[in-house]
C-alpha cells in the first residue's frame, strides 16, 4: 500500500513539475520569412520587444507576405495549429500576443475552430490583440491589387467578411491600440490610427469608420460602433488607447 501511495504523488508531482505555461507570439506583415514554430524568434520580428514578456516564450512563425487565413508550408494557419497543439494541451497553458495582422491570423483560427478551445483540449487563458488589423486598414486598399497576399487580405471589406468576427472559441480578445499618427496615413485612416491601423480595426468594432475612442459602443453620428462579441480593449487601459505607433506598441505584450 506504501509503494502504491509513493508511486501516485511521485506522478501527480512529474504532472505538476511538467506543467508549463506559455506566451506565444504571433507576428504580422512583414517581408521576411519567418517561418518556425518554437523558442526562436526566425528573422527577429518582434526584436527585443518580447522581453517585456517574462516566463516561457514560443514565437509562431510564418512567411509575412503570404495571407494570415491560409494554410501550408510556411502559412500561418498550418504553424498556428501546430504551435498550439505543441504548447497549449494538457497541462499546459497559453496566453496569446499577437501584433497586426497577426491578430487577424489568430482570430481566424479561433473564429473556425467550431467550438470552445477547451472542448478542443486547448488551454488558451486570453489573447492580447497589438494594434490588431483584423478589421483591415485603409492603406491595404490604396495598394489594390499592386500588393502582395498579405496587402491583399488587409483590404477592409476583406479583412472584415474574411469569417464571423464574433466568434472567438470563447477566449477573449483584449485590444490594445495606439493613436500616434504620422502625416499622410492619417489622411488616409480615418480617427485614430498608429498610422497602419485605425481605432476601427485595433479596437475590433463591428463596422469601420473614423473613431478616436475604444470601448464597449461609440455613437458616430447616427451610427452606433459596437465591438464584436468576444473583443474588449485590455482593462488596464482608457478608452484613448495609448500614444504609441504601430511599432512601438509591440512593446505592450503583458496587457
Amino acid at each position: 500500500m506504501k509503494t502504491t501511495i509513493n508511486l501516485i504523488l511521485a506522478l501527480l508531482f512529474a504532472t505538476s513539475v511538467s506543467a508549463q505555461t506559455y506566451t506565444v507570439f504571433i507576428h504580422g506583415k512583414s517581408s521576411k520569412n519567418h517561418n518556425g514554430v518554437g523558442t526562436t524568434d526566425v528573422n527577429s520580428y518582434w526584436g527585443t520587444n518580447a522581453n517585456a514578456v517574462a516566463g516561457s516564450k514560443i514565437f509562431v512563425g510564418y512567411d509575412g507576405s503570404t495571407d494570415p487565413r491560409t494554410f501550408g508550408t510556411a502559412r500561418a494557419q498550418t504553424n498556428i495549429t501546430t504551435g498550439l497543439t505543441n504548447y497549449c494541451k494538457g497541462s499546459n497553458t497559453c496566453k496569446i500576443v499577437c501584433h497586426s495582422a497577426g491578430c487577424y491570423a489568430i482570430e481566424y483560427w479561433l473564429a473556425n475552430l467550431g467550438d470552445t478551445t477547451t472542448s478542443k483540449g486547448f488551454n488558451i487563458t486570453k489573447v492580447t490583440a497589438l494594434a490588431a488589423a483584423s478589421g483591415g486598414s485603409e492603406l491595404a486598399n490604396l495598394i489594390g491589387g499592386a500588393g502582395n497576399a498579405m496587402d491583399k487580405s488587409l483590404q477592409v471589406t476583406t479583412a472584415r467578411g474574411a469569417y464571423n468576427h464574433n466568434l472567438t472559441a470563447s477566449v477573449v480578445v483584449n485590444h490594445v491600440p495606439g493613436y500616434k499618427s504620422r502625416f499622410g496615413a492619417s489622411a488616409i485612416l480615418p480617427g485614430a490610427d498608429d498610422f497602419a491601423v485605425a481605432f476601427h480595426s485595433s479596437c475590433g468594432y463591428n463596422r469601420s469608420g473614423g473613431l478616436d475612442k475604444c470601448q464597449t459602443s461609440f455613437v458616430s453620428g447616427s451610427t452606433t460602433f459596437t465591438q464584436y462579441d468576444g473583443h474588449v480593449r485590455a482593462p488596464s487601459l482608457t478608452s484613448a488607447g495609448l500614444n504609441k505607433n504601430h511599432s512601438e506598441i509591440m512593446n505592450e505584450g503583458t496587457r
